[in-house]
């Protein structure tokens, strides 16, 4: 009998009909050995028969349209049937749905794959089942999902991870895949084992010594997977050790696995390294992690040791993670003055070779944070971050506008409040009075970038950092009374000598701070100019550079609808009603008067007792007109003159009596 077997699949006829036919005359016959005499071993020698047959791809089809193919699919799902057959069921199964969709789906039709999954906890079959469920699920989706319901994922980690692991060391590959292949189904209770990414991040970072690098990479590309899925984090976060287990990890990708001889590993290790970067990420921002990780504790200790090793992944995700951490200013505080993590950044910064874009981005990142205390802002800026070599370097990255944007915005929080870091930027480039740098500061190339960046945030953040330049400036601790000379110990004094050598040397500095009045897009930063705008216009030289910033007519049309609501109107040559220009006011002491109101900081309350940003834009411009009528009136362009005494005749005397009011309301509380 065996040997008439043997002879049903010699000969197969080469037409796909015909061969179909034969082969469904096998199929009777094997459904008559199985009715008849079930426990026959001719019944293991056609299947066997069948499974060699499989291998040849021009068989598949016929194997599933002839019916044998779900023949046996209906064998492996009955109960006791012994483990020679079923080991023939399975290759049958397996090979005849190698890249196979037709036969994949009649697997899937037939019900039988949660009979192979539960077979994952038989060793004598175990070699079978799991390459047959790969080859049935590869590419395929219906079979993903089906055996992710049939509870693959929980019987593979637990095979991983218990006793049997052994069993399953061979297979890791193919386990790893299948694990991959339902890694982004909807998580559904008691189908995904809570602690996957754990087990497997475990088994890659204990394996002996030499790494065996595909399993390596398949253990972990599997469990960054499961980890970029937010409801995986937690419970992650929460089992002991597990931060200290992906750090290691990550720096054995970085360090210890050598895919040079094969680029198809060399690939999938970048992938990988790309992914605990974004994980880092994803993790450090759960509150979880920062909780678990003390700044004097050995996570953070390993993230800095990080920042200055030569890999670049490495030292990305350590900023990336950090700035995580860092989220308050007790955090930022400790890391700079006792930790002094800021300096190997600025060592990053300053590598000339150093130009790999998402490494950058997240240094600046980090930096931006950092940079936020107002403690910090001179000890960042003094460690040589503003040096020409340095964060200068990154304005001129045009190129890369995302990281010369994030450079801008680092310079801006610098600056902000700081005496000591403006006194940097506006130093010349060079001590030595005979070099053309000399006449040439740090401010001047943030200028230039302003000037010639077609890239709005960068634009807007450019003259932001210049505005608060000028705020330093022009603050009550560090410039002068009206036309007093500055100090000589001030930082303004140190920075350019005076407010008049500071306006000569950078000429054209309020050409970048119109943008922020002159558009509208963001109402917060036009209140902010105009508040600079007003404090600049309290002494002789500020007042003559806004002035002189007038001819310019979009900006005095701008400062005009600030006060009116209303857009500019063509400027009359001469005042309303027959007024001279001399009596456009109704007294000088009012002019006088109006211009010696300080300027208010703008705010975002509207609400309450405090006043609106667009009454406090238009307060603060008045006062800028009245200062700069009371100052610098020569500079001024004639229509501008007109226009601003017309509107200090409308509302100067107005505002002098709200305030009055407001003050006299505020004593009677």
């Amino acid at each position: 009998m065996s040997s008439s077997i043997s002879q049903l699949f010699d000969n197969f006829p080469d037409n796909e009909v015909q061969r179909t036919k034969a082969l469904g005359r096998v199929a009777d016959i094997a459904r008559n050995l199985w009715k008849g005499e079930p426990g026959s071993s001719n019944l293991d020698i056609l299947a066997q028969k069948a499974g060699d047959a499989a291998r040849i791809e021009t068989n598949r089809i016929p194997i599933g349209e002839s019916g044998l193919l779900e023949f046996f699919c209906s064998v492996v799902s009955t109960q006791g049937v012994r483990s020679s057959l079923i080991i023939q069921c399975l290759r049958i199964i397996g090979n005849s749905s190698a890249d196979t969709d037709k036969n994949r789906a009649k697997v899937v039709a037939s019900g039988c794959l949660p009979i192979i999954v539960s077979l994952l906890n038989n060793d004598s079959v175990l070699a079978y089942v799991i390459p047959v469920l790969f080859n049935i699920s590869v590419d395929y989706e219906p079979a993903q999902k089906a055996i992710y319901q049939a509870g693959v994922n929980p019987e593979l980690v637990s095979l991983i991870s218990g006793p049997r692991l052994e069993n399953a060391a061979p297979l890791m590959s193919y386990i790893c895949k299948l694990l991959g292949f339902v890694a982004t189904q909807e998580p559904e209770a008691n189908l995904v084992h809570p602690g996957t990414p754990f087990i497997l991040l475990s088994l890659a970072n204990n394996q002996p010594s030499p790494i065996d690098t595909e399993d390596f990479l398949g253990q972990v590309s599997v469990a960054l997977t499961y980890l970029s899925q937010e409801q995986f984090q937690q419970t992650f976060l929460e089992t002991e050790g597990s931060i200290d287990l992906i750090l290691q990890t990550f720096s054995l990708a970085c360090e210890d696995i050598d895919t040079s001889q094969d680029p198809d590993n060399e690939t999938q290790l970048q992938q990988v390294q790309t992914a605990f970067t974004a994980t880092l990420a994803d993790l450090s921002a759960q509150p979880l992690f920062a909780s678990s990780c003390p700044l004097d504790g050995p996570e953070v200790q390993t993230l800095q040791g990080w920042i200055s090793r030569p890999h670049i992944p490495l030292r990305s995700a350590a900023c990336l993670t950090l700035g995580n951490i860092a989220r308050s200013d007790e955090k930022c505080i400790y890391l700079v003055q006792q930790r002094a993590i800021h300096k190997p950044l600025i060592e990053n910064i300053a590598d000339q070779g150093n130009s790999d874009a998402g490494l950058l981005h997240s240094i600046l990142g980090f930096l931006k944070n950092l940079a936020i205390p107002a403690e910090n802002k001179p000890i960042v800026g003094g460690a040589g971050l503003l040096e020409i070599d340095v964060l200068p370097r990154i304005w001129s990255l045009d190129t890369q506008t995302q990281v010369q944007f994030d450079a801008v915005s680092l310079t801006r929080l610098l600056l902000v409040g700081c005496p000591e870091n403006v006194h940097r930027m506006c130093a010349p480039l060079s001590e030595d009075a005979a070099s053309s740098s000399h006449i040439r500061s740090k401010l001047h190339l943030l200028m230039d970038l302003n000037e010639r960046s077609d890239q709005e945030p960068t634009q807007m953040e450019a003259a932001r950092a210049i505005t608060a330049i000028c705020r330093v400036l022009h603050s009550r601790d560090n410039s002068p009374a009206p036309g007093e000379e500055i100090a000589t110990d001030s930082p303004s004094a140190t920075t350019a000598g005076s407010l008049s050598a500071f306006y000569k040397t950078h000429s054209t500095i309020t050409d970048a701070m119109q943008r922020l009045i002159q558009q509208t897009k963001f109402p917060a930063l036009r209140s902010e100019q105009v508040f600079v705008f007003a404090l600049m216009a309290r002494t002789s030289e500020g007042a003559a550079a806004v002035a002189r910033a007038m001819h310019q007519g979009e900006l005095a049309d701008a400062i005009v609808e600030i006060v009116t609501g209303s857009p500019a109107p063509t400027p009359s040559t001469s005042p309303p009603n027959g007024e001279s220009e001399q009596t456009a006011l109704s007294s000088l002491s009012d002019l006088r008067q109006l211009a010696n109101l300080e300027a208010q900081a703008p705010t975002n309350a509207t609400t309450g007792a405090q006043k609106s940003m667009r009454d406090v834009d238009r307060e603060n411009a008045l006062v800028l007109i009245a200062e700069l009528l009371q100052r610098s009136p020569n500079d001024l362009p004639h229509d501008a003159k007109v226009t601003f005494k017309r509107l200090l005749k409308e509302g100067g005397q107005r505002l002098l009596l709200e305030r009055e009011d407001s003050k006299g309301e505020g004593e009677s509380v």
